[in-house]
């Protein structure tokens, strides 16, 4: 009974625990492999990850020699590199292309052999004077101009008056005066009476600057223009001749209605150098008048060594206008005394203007030379 009873108890132990049995193995593995795992991560974790080997050293070397190889027979095979062409020769492009079928094409030509400089170019440009366009010879004229090739000069002279085209005369005038050929004054007197005023008033200046005395009674005759740029010009150059002839006409010109052409006449009559009309120059010097009338009056009249300015110009020394102060300086340095060498002293010490400084300097220099050489 007892036995029985104990095969009863491990029959039911047995069907009891048997759907355990299952659990308890997974469990029981799990725990047997947990342990195993946790070596494996902390070891990978502890070591780094190992370092890829080094490439042997012969491979780098054996690319080196196979893509030296190619570039070496590239070398080899490459020729040699071509020498530049010489520079193309700009005088002597400017010289063919004055021949060009273009007239804007010469025009440039003619520019460019002006600018040069180079008097190998003359001879085109001479050539150039025939041009069918008035434009090219304009620039042909203005070139030989300014490269002053006095062999142009007959040509010139011929196209002031006898070229079609104002502006070809115009520049013909101009030329001449680089040129200073006195040869060509001839022509340069009869394109006084040209039909355009800007000739008339080139071929003045080309006269004047040239100081051609012959055509003084031509240009005496020009005062009375009614055109005032004529008036003026004329009164210069008749001041660049020193013209005693015209000393009276130059005196009445003061009282022209034009505020240039007065204050030209001034001028002229300073170079003139007339005393006998210094009585006209005198009354210039009044306060009513304009200031730069006034000094220009003051040094004229210094011209003619005569120091009825010099009051004037001590006014003006201190002018902030450094024209108007330029030329009382000159009126000082010309004419002045001990007492002026003292007035530009004191002006000198209170200056602060380095550019007055040094014109009040300069104005001390020439008047003490001009005092020392008058002791002597």
């Amino acid at each position: 009974m007892i036995m029985k009873n104990t095969k009863m108890m491990s029959l039911f132990i047995a069907l009891f625990l048997a759907p355990a049995l299952p659990l308890c193995a997974q469990t029981a593995a799990a725990k047997t492999a947990k342990p195993a795992a946790k070596p494996a991560v902390k070891k990978a974790a502890a070591k780094p990850a190992p370092k890829p080997a080094p490439k042997p050293a012969a491979k780098p070397a054996a690319a080196a020699v196979s893509t030296s190889a190619p570039v070496q027979q590239t070398k080899a095979a490459q020729p040699e590199a071509a020498k530049p062409a010489p520079a193309a020769d700009p005088l002597a492009a400017a010289l063919e292309k004055i021949k060009s079928t273009d007239p804007v094409a010469r025009r440039e030509a003619a520019d460019y052999l002006g600018q040069s400089r180079n008097a190998n170019g003359a001879p085109a440009l001479l050539s150039a004077l025939n041009d069918d366009s008035p434009r090219v010879r304009q620039a042909a004229a203005d070139a030989l101009g300014m490269l002053t090739w006095r062999p142009a000069s007959p040509r010139l002279s011929e196209m002031l008056i006898k070229d079609a085209d104002a502006s070809v005369r115009q520049q013909a005038a101009i030329s001449l005066s680089y040129l200073m050929d006195q040869a060509s004054a001839p022509a340069l007197v009869k394109a006084l009476k040209d039909a355009s005023p800007a000739v008339r008033y080139a071929a003045l200046h080309t006269l004047s600057v040239m100081k051609y005395a012959p055509a003084e009674a031509e240009i005496i005759a020009l005062l009375p223009s009614e055109d005032a740029n004529m008036r003026r010009g004329a009164i210069a150059a008749l001041g660049q001749l020193q013209s005693r002839k015209a000393a009276g006409a130059l005196a009445a010109a003061l009282k022209d209605p034009d505020q240039y052409v007065r204050l030209e006449a001034v001028k002229a009559l300073g170079s003139v150098g007339d005393t006998a009309v210094s009585g006209e120059l005198v009354k210039l010097l009044a306060p009513a008048e304009q200031p730069q009338v006034r000094i220009e009056a003051a040094y004229s009249l210094a011209k003619m060594q005569m120091n009825d300015g010099l009051l004037t110009a001590y006014e003006f020394a201190k002018s902030p206008d450094l024209s108007l102060k330029s030329q009382a300086l000159n009126v000082i340095a010309a004419v002045g005394d001990d007492k002026s060498l003292q007035f530009i002293n004191e002006i000198y010490a209170a200056e602060q203007d380095p550019a007055s400084k040094s014109m009040l300097d300069f104005a001390r220099q020439r008047l003490m030379l001009r005092q020392k050489t008058q002791q002597k």
